[in-house]
């Protein structure tokens, strides 16, 4: 039986992973007080939540959530980083700080996206996916192509209908 303690722990980790769109666990082993401190300021900086918890807790307040999923993956010194409002920002974080020229960084054991387990390879590759701005303009440019397109076309086609008014116009001004 839990002590109050962890008791109210659990429950607000509970809360934590009910709430969350997207977490990634990392090894934090090896890193000194300072990194962490580093680790911590630049993971605050980018609203996301970091905390070190303990495994039996996680697991416990995992039980009925979306991080039910990721189990098994509670061993040895773990960390989470969590996202309430964008999916890729714990994986862009982690990516940025490895970028920022720090000794060690934390060693990613896996993460969750909207309640789907995710390798450390796709953590990786969701680090590398542009902003979500940039996708979306990227989307509407493909959309917008087709009726710019058809704009062209049709501009074109008005164009050949003038100069070939126009023709007929001057040729029967010469003829009379």
């Amino acid at each position: 039986m839990p002590t109050p303690v962890k008791a109210k722990e659990i429950e607000r980790l509970n809360g934590v992973f009910t709430k969350a769109k997207s977490a990634v666990l990392a090894n934090y082993q090896g890193l000194s007080a300072e990194q962490m401190t580093q680790l911590r300021a630049h993971m605050k900086g980018r609203a996301l939540e970091f905390k070190v918890i303990k495994n039996t807790l996680a697991r416990i307040a995992a039980k009925n959530t979306p991080f039910e999923v990721l189990d098994t993956s509670w061993e040895g010194p773990m960390s989470i980083i969590i996202s309430f409002d964008d999916e890729v920002a714990p994986a862009k974080a982690l990516s940025d700080f490895a970028k920022s020229g720090v000794e060690k960084n934390p060693q990613v054991v896996c993460g969750i996206v909207d309640g789907q387990a995710v390798t450390p390879e796709q953590v990786k590759a969701l680090a590398d996916l542009p902003s979500k701005e940039v996708l979306i303009s990227q989307m509407l440019s493909v959309f917008q192509g087709p009726t710019r397109n058809f704009v062209g076309v049709f501009a074109s086609l008005q164009r050949k209908l003038v100069g070939t008014l126009d023709a007929v116009r001057e040729k029967k001004a010469q003829q009379g």
